[in-house]
């Protein structure tokens, strides 16, 4: 591979690397910020919301830093990495990442869904746009279904449809 190549990629997985690092420490910042007030008793609704957005910071983190160690493994090195985080192919590591895609946005939809009593609170209360929202995330979740099943391939460890064990 010509050395152009790896260090765009060493570039690009570097910027995963922090920005995981970014992702991490927020995370760790809100969840220290929110518990405290958990612990105290002092928590509102909205503050114990947080923790699910905590959750969610913490997924995204996860799914980046698992992307960068696929870009690593598919371009550069083989890194040791369990079974279900071995990437063959960039299609499978995109399918991977789309189901981390599907995982945070139904998380933020979960939210949106949690904070509906705050919004029934509020004067310009607008419940449609927590519909729109809901079929915006149906729409992307089949859309990004659909490019996973898009996939020629099948693992290499994953049997051929046509055999059968026998016992």
């Amino acid at each position: 591979m010509p050395r152009f190549f790896r260090i765009g990629i060493f570039t690009g997985v570097v910027g995963l690397v922090v920005a995981t690092g970014l992702v991490f420490s927020l995370a760790a910042l809100r969840m220290a910020k929110v518990g405290e007030n958990i612990l105290r008793g002092q928590a509102s609704f909205a503050e114990e919301l947080e923790m699910i957005g905590t959750v969610d910071l913490l997924l995204l983190g996860i799914g980046i830093l698992i992307i960068a160690a696929g870009m690593i493994s598919l371009t550069m090195r083989n890194i040791p990495m369990p079974r279900g985080l071995r990437f063959h192919d960039l299609h499978q590591l995109k399918s991977t990442f789309s189901s981390f895609l599907i995982l945070i946005m139904a998380i933020l939809y979960l939210e949106s869904m949690a904070s509906l009593k705050q919004m029934e609170l509020s004067t310009k209360s607008q419940p449609e746009a927590l519909l729109y929202g809901g079929l915006g995330f149906l729409a992307v979740t089949i859309g990004l279904v659909i490019f996973q099943r898009s996939g020629h391939h099948r693992p290499p460890h994953a049997p051929h449809p046509s055999t059968h064990e026998q016992g």
